[in-house]
């Protein structure tokens, strides 16, 4: 399992999306917030700067002018940082009071407030500070303009907005990486059903899932995954069945059948005689099949090995290729075995000959005037042996490697031209289970090759 399979998975892409939605949706709220904020912050700004706008028209009134200025000199004192400031002038312009400087230029907002930016210094440096001023007349030629600064608000308001900006960046990341390994175990489970759902297949379909390593929906669909393979096994068994009593009901009178017409073939008259021997061809045919069916269906019945002898594989292919080799020169097809022995194994010679006999036989069937035939005897990895028969004919095409397991299937059109009764490989498969082996098909580029694998001792 790597990067690409865990970042393409269906839970890390569940995760990333959901992350980025709880993202967005935090984000959205942020900048409500923080709209909500401003807006308060604002209005008790405003409404901090009318409420000095009367105290300031209370001590004019009251004290005059020399009143005026000792407020506004007491507020200059003030260490507060978001202290007022003030600009009291006539209605010349001219500046009587205060500590704003009277040439700043305004920006002007609704209801007369006004914003400027007035550069101060902080701890001996000039700093750029953002005010909010609105003026207000205390007489007929007396003006006073009283602002104060939001720019540590704002400043405020940055730090908290950056915090969480961070905060919110490392949740992304932490969720990343926690569904990256989230989803890393959610395959890994996953995987593991399918190999052991191939193995069964592939394998014994009498075996089931061990569900009690998994929890929760896992293993639910690893019990629902086990009912699935109880069924099937079930209706296969039917099929199966039907198939061994129907070629057991019927090989004992197709015997019979054929014997009667062995013993007709000497009465009948020459004209007859091809029509009979037709008819006793036709009987070996099926009589081959129905014995074949049941020879399948006792391999699959799950019987164990029942124990075989040691034998040379090197001699027994050189036995089948002497045996075959004729008639791929009667064909005209180059045809070669390569078994330096002796290879020892453990098998059941007939079972075996029959076996490597089947699939020889499809190979030269298939491969055409002037094509080659091989037999390749390899030393496997591990303790097994590797036969290989490969042949130069129209081959089959990978999406019915599978299937050509099965009874009875044969590939249409481009191999159905040949008689035989689709039981060859079924056949094969069966005997090479039997024994722990396997049989797994290649693309020869042209044609087919079979790969025959067999351990070098079968476990009982």
């Amino acid at each position: 399992m790597n990067f690409r399979e865990v970042i393409a998975s269906l839970t890390f892409r569940y995760i990333a999306k959901y992350l980025l939605v709880l993202s967005a949706a935090v984000t959205a709220l942020m900048a409500s917030l923080y709209a909500l904020y401003s807006y308060a912050y604002f209005h008790d700004l405003g409404s901090s700067i009318v409420e000095e706008h009367e105290t300031l028209k209370l001590v004019y009134r009251g004290q005059g002018m020399d009143g005026l200025g000792k407020y506004v000199q007491d507020q200059r004192q003030s260490w507060y940082v978001d202290r007022f400031h003030y600009l009291i002038r006539d209605g010349e312009g001219n500046t009587l009071l205060g500590d704003l400087p009277a040439g700043t230029s305004y920006s002007e907002f609704e209801d007369g407030w006004l914003g400027f930016e007035l550069a101060l210094l902080e701890w001996g440096e000039e700093v750029g500070v953002e005010f909010l001023a609105r003026q207000v007349q205390l007489d007929e030629n007396v003006f006073a303009l009283v602002a104060r600064s939001f720019d540590e608000a704002g400043k405020q308001g940055r730090v908290v907005v950056v915090m969480l900006y961070r905060t919110m960046a490392a949740t992304i990341l932490l969720g990343l990486i926690g569904g990256f390994f989230a989803a890393a175990r959610s395959l890994q489970r996953v995987d593991w059903l399918s190999r052991e759902m191939s193995r069964i297949i592939r394998g014994d379909p009498s075996q089931r899932l061990d569900v009690d390593r998994e929890k929760g929906q896992v293993k639910q669909l690893a019990l629902m995954m086990n009912e699935m393979l109880d069924q099937t096994e079930s209706l296969m068994q039917g099929v199966r069945s039907v198939s061994d009593n129907i070629a057991h009901d019927l090989r004992t009178p197709l015997s019979r059948m054929r014997n009667q017409l062995s013993q007709l073939r000497d009465n009948v008259t020459p004209d007859r005689s091809a029509d009979v021997e037709h008819l006793l061809a036709d009987c070996d045919a099926l009589l081959t099949s129905f014995n074949a069916v049941l020879r399948i269906s006792a391999l699959e019945a799950g019987s164990r090995y029942a124990g075989g002898t040691e034998l040379d594989l090197a001699a027994l292919l050189e036995d089948v290729g002497d045996l075959y080799e004729p008639v791929a020169h009667d064909k005209g097809i180059e045809f070669s075995v390569s078994a330096a022995g002796p290879r020892h194994c453990e098998g059941e010679a007939d079972l075996l000959f029959q076996m490597f006999a089947n699939v020889l036989d499809n190979a030269i069937k298939y491969t055409p005037e002037g094509g080659r035939v091989a037999v390749n005897l390899q030393v496997g990895s591990g303790a097994e042996l590797r036969v290989s028969i490969s042949d130069t004919g129209p081959g089959i095409s990978a999406e019915h490697w599978e299937d050509v397991f099965r009874r009875f299937y044969r590939v249409e059109p481009s191999r159905s031209g040949q008689p035989g009764h689709g039981l060859g490989l079924s056949m094969a498969q069966a005997i090479a289970h039997y024994h722990h082996g396997a049989v797994d098909l290649h693309d020869n580029h042209p044609g087919l090759r079979v790969t025959i694998s067999l351990p070098r001792r079968v476990r009982s």
